[in-house]
């Protein structure tokens, strides 16, 4: 296989100066980025789990991620996650009472 067919003018001119039209330079540089891809796809997802779980969250996220916090509420929304929002007044009640009874 010397040669692979390209019918996009903007896909061949990469293939032919990034890739010197070299298929196995190309096919190896589309294994690597199809490998990272579904890396970061695992990590996204175990965030995701851990956020689920209360043990993670949304700025921690967006820091491991390299992500803005809307990019993440992005996520959210993409993977059907809803947004936890604690309310403080009802959180420092609770601590009220918890310390009340100590």
């Amino acid at each position: 296989m010397n040669a692979i067919p390209m019918t996009d003018p903007w896909v061949d001119n990469i293939y032919r100066v990034e890739f010197n039209a070299d298929p196995t330079k190309f096919f190896k540089k589309i294994r690597r980025l199809l490998t990272e891809d579904k890396k970061k796809k695992k990590r996204v997802a175990s965030l995701l789990k851990q956020y689920e779980n209360a043990e993670i969250s949304v700025g921690r996220i967006a820091e491991k991620l390299d992500l803005s916090r809307e990019e993440v509420l992005d996520l959210f929304e993409k993977h059907n996650i809803d947004l936890v929002d604690y309310n403080w007044a009802d959180e420092e009640k609770n601590i009220d009472f918890f310390l009340s009874k100590n």
